[in-house]
Parts: structure tokens; C-alpha cells; sequence
């Protein structure tokens, strides 16, 4: 069994654990890592997960305090079989081939995941003379299990669709999965096989690029010694490749506004509903969830690089997006929706799926322009650039006989097999029956159990998306402080440095800033 990795917080004054802190750079060893890559979503994750499979020593670095924080954590959590994709195109074939790998990835690193199924459906004749093609497309990209169905079939279907749908096109193999877990679990495997982890480090700087061991530069002024560099750093990969002037590209956040339904909801349909897609965009979609609920979005709308507004939700985008949604599921005008969000999709003018090696210096590869489709692809995109370090920046690729690939039925999260129901872990624990979050159902026992997991969890919104404490109607209103408690308490943290998702994001203001604002 590989030496597990180390998991770092570069968090100056941290409401954090004295051991996680990451206050001197032989912490991380004193050996050039042969890889680091920088961006910790979902993408970055799947890559630090297949590296680890081989002898090789291996980081992952990320500026935000969690993994799968950024981009990865404001998608519509779809595993797309690739029907609608670009012919012949590298995310075409990318994401024809993750599909077909993710029931067995799901199982593997314990990700909840539905086969749902698909329906596209086209609402008027404009869009029903476009099915064919559609259809056709599919073929060409080997998804051959589609098939066309009339009108008929389409409400018999989805009973709850539009009156006005004139026929549609059934995917079978498209499903919904846990993105959170997904980013976690590769992360997670990672790190038993010996790749450290370093959160909250930005890279400000880069020293030596010509040579055969480069620097990176954290902005609190650690230098990380490594051979190879990957770029993975999705919104912010453009301030990274400027570092080693890498060749142009142009990037900028398009914003998915999403509507979150209440669970009650979740019969309304029985599948992915899909509109006919534009040159721009998928459309809105009508999507299940894994948790329970039932999504709606997103919107696209393009902002430039570095807008803070890119994450946030408008009225009017909102309005325009339950109009759009209920044109193919009428009732949803009327369920309620307890939450709202958005997420950004790195947008790149080049095209999707930028990759390039040796991009700017030799040992260096830039990934860009992974949009909607990442989360999909993870896994094949980490097994195609493995491939490519190994043949053009002349990475070392031996199997380690010892690297596991998986993690243990514990893992699976606790509001997908609650622990409460099983009266013999309750009774081990009675932590499983002391109810925290009403809304989910989340005891003390799962949140103890997340602070416990190999990441170290220490922000309120990591917590969230481990174990769904604050996700339901309430919104956190009424478990939020308790939870923050239980951090506290369990790690030995002051309550007034938990935060929500790391510094500046303090649950409790300084006594000066509450009163006078």
C-alpha cells in the first residue's frame, strides 16, 4: 500500500488545525515533485487520480480551500453520452468514451449516480425538422441506442411534458451523478496513493521555466520545486499561462443561472428533459437530481474574465429561465423552489478541449476551454493527457502494482445510505440519531464523519457538499450555527474563525464590524 499524501492548507492565521497548516516548504518534502498540477476541479482531480496510479511523485494545487470549489461545483450534474457533440472532434471522442466508463467509475469511487435517460424534445415544427439531424449526429458520434419517438410516445413518456410537443428524440445512457462527490473522490484516492494536496496556494509566480525543474511561486511566498506542470486552473488559467507566456488564448466565465425545486417535486418527470439545442447553448433543461430534487437551467451569458457578477443570480435571468423550463414541463410554473444558484463555465474563443503541451516551455501543458461536458469527461480527458505527458514531455509511465483505484463502501455519502436507517450502527454510534439538519436529515455523526475524511474539511460550504447539512427548504437558516459548533468543538476552532468557505468568509464578525457595520 502507497504512503498516504498530505493534505496542506497554505492558510496564513488559519481557523485551522496547527498540523494542516502549510508554514514551511519542506512540510512538502524537499524532492521536485515530477508533476504538479494546479487547479483542483474536477478535471485537475481526475488527473491527480489517474497520475497516481503510476511511481510517480505527484501535487495538486488549488486556491480555493476545498476541491471541486470552483467551476466543478455550479454544473448541471449530467453524464452526457456525447449524442449532441461535434463530430470528430477530441471532446466528442472524450466524452463517448467516459460514458460508457462511468457506471463502473461511479461504483469504483462510490459516486451516486442514475442511469435516468434522457428525452429531447421539440415543441414546435421549426424544432421538429431538426430531429433528424440531431438523430443522425448521434449516430455518427457511436451513440446508437437514440432513437426518434412521435409525439405520442413523447407524452407517454413524460406524461407531464408540453401539450405542444411534436415528437422527440430518447437517449437512454444519458444520467445524473453526484459532481461533488465525483471531485472528492478522485481527490481522495489520489492521496492514498501518495499525491499531497495543497489548498488555498495561489501561484503568483514562476521561476526557472527553461529548465528541467521549475518553481512555482505561492503568493504567501512558498516556492514548490517540480519538473512537469499541468494547467488546470480553468477561469484562472489565463493569469497562469501568462506566467510562462504561454501561446494566446481567450477565456471568459458564461454564467448558468440555476433554479433548485423542492423534492417533492422529483415525480413530476421521470428523465433528463431536453430542449433542441441552439448554435450557443444546450438550452434550458429539466433535470433530476441524485439528491432528489429537480433542477432547471441554465442560462448562458457571457462575462469578461474577472467579473464578480459571473456568479451570481439575477431576477430577471431567473424569470426568463422558469419560462424557458416550463415551455417544455408547464406545472413547474407552479412548484416552489427553495434555492437558486450560478455557475460559471470557462468559455474559450479557441474552441473546446485546448490542450497543449510544452506550451510556452518545455515540461509545461495547458488545458483550456472545458466547458459543460468536463464533469463527463474526467476520467477519459485524464487517461488521454497522461498518455500525451508520457509521449511529449517525456513523463516516466510505470504502473505502481501497489495503487488502489478505489475507495471503501464507507465512503459512500450518508444521505445516500443513511446511516440511520440501520439500527446497529445507530446503536454503535447514537451520533447518527442526533439530528443536525432537519431538512436532510443529516446527524452529528455524518458531519463528524466528513470533518474526520481524508481532505479535512474546515469550511461550512466543504461540509455542504459532503454531506448535504444546510442544502434543504431552510437553506441552512436552521442549522447553520449548529453545525458551525460542531466544527469547533470536534477541531479545536474558535468559533469566530469558522467560515463559510475560507478567509474573509467568517460566520461571526468581529464584534466592532457587527455593531457598527
Amino acid at each position: 500500500m502507497p504512503i498516504q499524501g498530505k493534505i496542506l492548507y497554505d492558510w496564513p492565521n488559519a481557523g485551522i488545525e496547527e498540523p494542516l497548516v502549510l508554514s514551511a516548504p519542506d512540510q512538502l518534502g524537499t524532492e521536485p515533485y515530477d508533476v504538479t498540477i494546479v487547479g483542483a476541479g474536477v478535471v485537475g482531480c481526475a488527473i491527480a487520480y489517474n497520475l497516481s496510479q503510476y511511481q510517480l511523485r505527484v501535487l495538486l494545487v488549488e486556491k480555493r480551500y476545498d476541491v471541486g470549489e470552483g467551476t466543478s461545483k455550479g454544473n448541471s450534474a449530467i453524464i452526457h453520452t456525447g449524442f449532441d457533440s461535434t463530430p470528430g472532434s477530441l471532446e466528442s471522442h472524450l466524452v463517448t468514451q467516459a460514458s460508457h466508463k462511468w457506471p463502473d467509475l461511479a461504483q469504483k469511487l462510490k459516486i451516486p449516480f442514475e442511469p435516468s435517460g434522457a428525452l429531447l424534445l421539440a415543441i414546435d415544427g421549426e424544432q421538429e425538422g431538426k430531429l433528424e439531424k440531431i438523430h443522425e449526429k448521434a449516430l455518427t458520434n457511436g451513440v446508437d441506442d437514440v432513437r426518434l419517438v412521435d409525439a405520442a410516445e413523447a407524452k407517454h413518456l413524460e406524461p407531464n411534458a408540453s401539450s405542444e410537443v411534436r415528437g422527440g428524440l430518447l437517449i437512454p445512457r444519458e444520467s445524473i451523478a453526484d459532481p461533488f462527490t465525483t471531485s472528492i473522490a478522485y481527490a481522495e484516492v489520489a492521496m492514498a496513493n501518495g499525491v499531497d494536496i495543497l489548498l488555498g496556494a495561489h501561484i503568483v509566480g514562476l521561476e526557472n521555466c527553461q529548465s528541467t525543474v521549475k518553481n512555482l511561486v505561492t503568493e504567501s511566498g512558498h516556492r514548490i520545486a517540480t519538473r512537469l506542470l499541468v494547467n488546470t486552473a480553468g477561469l484562472g488559467g489565463r493569469d497562469l499561462a501568462d506566467l510562462y507566456h504561454g501561446a494566446p488564448f481567450d477565456i471568459n466565465p458564461r454564467r448558468g443561472q440555476f433554479l433548485i425545486f423542492d423534492k417533492f417535486c422529483r415525480s413530476i418527470v421521470r428523465r433528463i428533459l431536453l430542449p433542441v439545442p441552439t448554435a450557443k447553448t444546450k438550452g434550458v433543461l429539466v433535470i433530476p437530481t441524485v439528491f432528489g430534487n429537480l433542477l432547471a437551467g441554465p442560462t448562458a451569458e457571457d462575462f469578461p474574465l474577472g467579473s464578480p457578477e459571473a456568479t451570481s443570480t439575477t431576477a430577471e435571468g431567473l424569470r426568463w429561465m422558469l419560462s424557458s423550463a416550463s415551455g417544455l414541463c408547464p406545472c413547474l410554473m407552479k412548484q416552489p423552489v427553495i434555492g437558486v444558484y450560478a455557475g460559471e463555465r470557462c468559455n474559450c474563443k479557441q474552441g473546446s478541449y485546448l490542450i497543449r503541451y510544452n506550451d510556452g516551455y518545455p515540461g509545461i501543458l495547458t488545458i483550456a476551454g472545458i466547458r459543460s461536458t468536463g464533469f463527463t469527461s474526467s476520467i477519459a480527458l485524464a487517461e488521454y493527457v497522461t498518455e500525451g505527458l508520457g509521449e511529449q514531455c517525456d513523463l516516466s509511465l510505470d504502473r505502481d502494482p501497489d495503487a488502489v483505484d478505489s475507495r471503501p463502501d464507507s465512503c459512500w455519502p450518508g444521505w445516500w445510505r443513511k446511516p440511520i436507517d440501520d439500527a446497529g450502527v445507530v446503536k454503535k454510534n447514537p451520533d447518527y440519531a442526533d439530528m443536525v439538519c432537519f431538512c436532510e436529515q443529516i446527524s452529528r455523526g455524518e458531519i463528524i464523519d466528513a470533518l474526520d475524511s481524508m481532505l479535512k474539511p474546515r469550511t461550512l460550504d466543504a461540509l455542504k457538499r459532503r454531506t448535504r447539512v444546510s442544502m434543504g427548504r431552510c437553506q441552512g437558516f436552521e442549522c447553520r450555527v449548529r453545525v458551525a459548533k460542531i466544527v469547533s468543538e470536534h477541531c479545536d476552532i474558535p468559533l469566530d474563525n469558522i467560515t463559510q468557505k475560507g478567509p474573509g468568509s467568517e460566520l461571526i464578525a468581529p464584534a466592532h464590524e457587527a455593531i457598527y457595520g
